[in-house]
C-alpha cells in the first residue's frame, strides 16, 4: 500500500490516507490540461543511473505509474537522445509520440526506425532531411517550445506528458508551459527529509501530493 499525503488546492497538508494500488495513486493525480512532466531521479537529483538511463533508477511502482499517466495523455514528448537511450517505441496506450532533436538526428530510435509506427519529429527550421519525411521544421533554436502549445491545440492534443531529459525539460519550464509535474524519487525519501524536498526545475513549485512505497517516493507538483 501507498501512504498518501494529499493536499487541498495548492497547499500541501499532511493528511494521511491509504492508496491500495498504483492505479489509485494515478487517479488521485487526476486528469490535467496542458503539459505535465514526469521524471524519476535519485536522492542526489540525478536523472540517470549507472547504465546512463532512467531504467536503473526506476522501480516496478514507478514504471506502473508511468503507464497509468501515459494512458491519460494524448501526446508524449521526449528528446531524441532520451528516446534513443531508453529505446522508445510508439506508446501502447494509444497516445501519440513527439520527438525533438536540435540537430535532426533521429537514428537508433525504434519508434522512428519502424515504418509502421507514426511519430511526430521536430527540429529547428534550418534542419531538414529527406530521410524523415514527417519532420516538422517549426521549432526555434532558442527554445523549441516556442509556439508548441499552438501546434498541440491545432492538432487536438489537450493532455501532454513531457518525459524528456533535463535540458529539454528545463526549456519547457523556462517558458512556464508546464502546469503539473510528477516526480519519483528513489530510494524512498526519509520522513526527516520531507520538509527539505525541492523541485529540480522550479524553486516556486507547490508540492500537492506525496506518497511512499517501500522503494520510492512519489511527488506531484503544481507550477
Amino acid at each position: 500500500d501507498f501512504c498518501l499525503s494529499r493536499g487541498l488546492g495548492d497547499v500541501y497538508k499532511r493528511q494521511q490516507t491509504q492508496s491500495s494500488s498504483i492505479e489509485a495513486l494515478a487517479k488521485c493525480y487526476g486528469i490535467w490540461e496542458g503539459v505535465r512532466s514526469n521524471h524519476v531521479i535519485d536522492s542526489d537529483g540525478a536523472f540517470a543511473g549507472p547504465d546512463g538511463s532512467s531504467r536503473s533508477l526506476s522501480t516496478k511502482e514507478d514504471r506502473g505509474l508511468l503507464m497509468e499517466l501515459r494512458a491519460r495523455a494524448d501526446l508524449i514528448v521526449v528528446d531524441a537522445a532520451t528516446a534513443r537511450i531508453e529505446s522508445y517505441r510508439a506508446p501502447s496506450s494509444g497516445a501519440k509520440l513527439a520527438i525533438f532533436s536540435a540537430g535532426g538526428d533521429f537514428s537508433g530510435i525504434p519508434a522512428v526506425d519502424n515504418p509502421e509506427e507514426s511519430v511526430f519529429l521536430f527540429s529547428p527550421s534550418e534542419v531538414s532531411s529527406p530521410k524523415y519525411p514527417n519532420l516538422k521544421a517549426t521549432l526555434t533554436q532558442s527554445n523549441p517550445f516556442l509556439g508548441f502549445l499552438e501546434w498541440t491545440g491545432q492538432n487536438g492534443f489537450s493532455t501532454v506528458l513531457l518525459e524528456a531529459g533535463p535540458t529539454l525539460t528545463s526549456m519547457a519550464f523556462s517558458l512556464g508551459i508546464v502546469k503539473e509535474s510528477a516526480l519519483t524519487v528513489t530510494p524512498r525519501i526519509l520522513e526527516s527529509e520531507t520538509a527539505s524536498i525541492r523541485h529540480p526545475f522550479d524553486t516556486n513549485a507547490q508540492l500537492v501530493s506525496l506518497a511512499h512505497s517501500t522503494d520510492a517516493s512519489f511527488t506531484l507538483w503544481t507550477h
